[in-house]
């Protein structure tokens, strides 16, 4: 629920409280986002039993994406829990003078906090490394360990019940959705144990399926992927360039079904499998809990029904509309349950469009830039997007300097040479001194800078002052 890349700005959560206010004006309404990026179950009911502190009227819990992440993994919660560090920290908590004091100090530097970013979005450093597929992440379902997590998310899910029905707290799952057609699998393996002449027929047949995809023959491709699925179907990505195509045939029942396989075998887990969507949809049918399947909303905006962008810009992400989407559907549905007031009081009328709340809550074009350059990092390097992304933000800022350098570096990490130097011979245009944090980040790159210059100025035959030479 932390909004990702607009987290200081919107969130399902911060949509929530704007239409929770206009819907029940006469209410005192306030809504408490404690949603982090990239943590599990575990921490959701930690964060749940300390929040109790406060009596809250009502918790949402939007769970099940991080489950197999390095921090919310079974194996690591357990070891953190097995700390000094937090046996200390569990122990101070249980003092009320120790807590009352935590909480001011919170209190303080949040409020400090956001002081400083209202309205703004930090970027992360632009000229860094994107990391790799780091293996000891990778997490077949075919391994013991992938079923330890997801049964971890279950006992997490119980725990967050049964303590809240100790303390007569309601409580709302939201269903966890992600990007279908659009994001593919991080790490696809063969799940089926293969021999060898079987295991070079799929390469082959898979292969020259890849090929015929880029050259846009999509039914030669088409065959080839289907002597290939019908030896072996768990390498996930296979399913989604299958699903691709019969996407783009507009046989989206099938694509679908493939685009859910691909999501269910990828081997590093960063969106809800199936097994965790049953368990909350199980629950749900026996009334163990109140879930909510925000899908039904987010269809409207997509082609053929299946989730992916706009709507959800990355992997799970949702976009400012969807923040907008969810918070509203989540007030629907505490109207329909008479939780905070009898849903004859709530006033419905009042509901503003998008463009007009967008604008209370300080959404503008500033704040897209920022999160397209962030969000642009964020795919690590699947370039192609990355490029996408930070042409989106050059078209809400032409000539901006942090942009260019975003796509000066990510032309470079593709190694399209040329490409990068026309865009950072356009950025020593423009800003200059630019070109001198670029080489304080990242040293490689002064001979680069230098090209320029003796292109640029061959009399001087040297760069900026404030770079040093090799």
């Amino acid at each position: 629920m932390y909004g990702a890349n607009y987290g200081s700005i919107s969130s399902p959560a911060r949509w929530l409280e704007v239409y929770l206010k206009d819907f029940l004006p006469h209410k005192n309404i306030r809504v408490v986002n404690f949603g982090r990026q990239g943590q599990g179950s575990a921490n959701c009911y930690q964060t749940f039993k300390g929040s109790l502190a406060y009596k809250p009227d009502l918790a949402i819990f939007y769970a099940g994406h991080n489950s197999f992440l390095p921090g919310a993994r079974k194996d690591k919660v357990e070891a953190k829990q097995k700390s000094i560090t937090y046996f200390l920290t569990q122990l101070s908590q249980k003092s009320r003078f120790v807590s009352a004091i935590y909480r001011w100090v919170v209190k303080i530097g949040m409020r400090s906090k956001d002081k400083k970013s209202k309205g703004q979005l930090q970027l992360s450093v632009i000229e860094t490394i994107p990391s790799g597929i780091q293996l000891k992440y990778v997490t077949p379902k075919n391994e013991p360990f992938y079923w330890e997590n997801i049964e971890f998310f279950n006992e997490n899910v119980f725990k967050i019940l049964r303590l809240a029905e100790k303390n007569g707290v309601p409580v709302l799952f939201l269903k966890p959705v992600c990007n279908l057609k659009d994001f593919a699998p991080y790490y696809s393996v063969h799940l089926k144990k293969l021999a060898a002449e079987d295991l070079f027929r799929w390469e082959t047949f898979y292969e020259e399926g890849k090929r015929a995809q880029e050259a846009n023959d999509l039914i030669r491709a088409m065959d080839f992927y289907t002597q290939a699925y019908a030896i072996d179907n768990t390498f996930a990505e296979l399913s989604f360039r299958l699903g691709q195509i019969y996407f783009k045939n507009h046989e989206f029942k099938k694509a679908r079904e493939l685009f859910e396989e691909a999501r269910d075998n990828d081997a590093l887990i960063t969106r809800a499998p199936k097994e965790t969507l049953e368990f909350l949809d199980g629950l749900a049918k026996t009334k163990k809990l109140d879930l909510i399947d925000i899908e039904k909303v987010l269809v409207s905006e997509v082609e053929g029904g299946i989730l992916g962008e706009p709507i959800i810009e990355d992997n799970v992400h949702l976009s400012l509309k969807g923040h907008s989407l969810v918070g509203r559907l989540m007030a629907q549905e505490i109207a329909e349950r008479n939780w905070i007031a009898p849903k004859t009081e709530w006033k419905f009328e009042r509901e503003r469009s998008f463009d007009e709340i967008s604008k209370q809550i300080g959404i503008d074009d500033q704040i897209r830039f920022y999160a397209y350059l962030e969000l642009a990092n964020y795919f690590g390097s699947r370039y192609e997007k990355r490029v996408q992304l930070i042409q989106k933000a050059l078209e809400l800022k032409p000539n901006n300097s942090q942009a260019l350098r975003a796509l000066a570096w990510t032309y470079w990490l593709m190694e399209h040479k040329e490409k990068a130097l026309e865009t950072y011979d356009q950025l020593k245009q423009l800003d200059p001194e630019a070109l001198r944090e670029v080489v304080k980040l990242q040293p490689k790159m002064e001979k680069l800078i230098l090209k320029i210059n003796l292109q640029r100025s061959p009399r001087k035959r040297a760069i900026p002052e404030a770079l040093p030479l090799a």
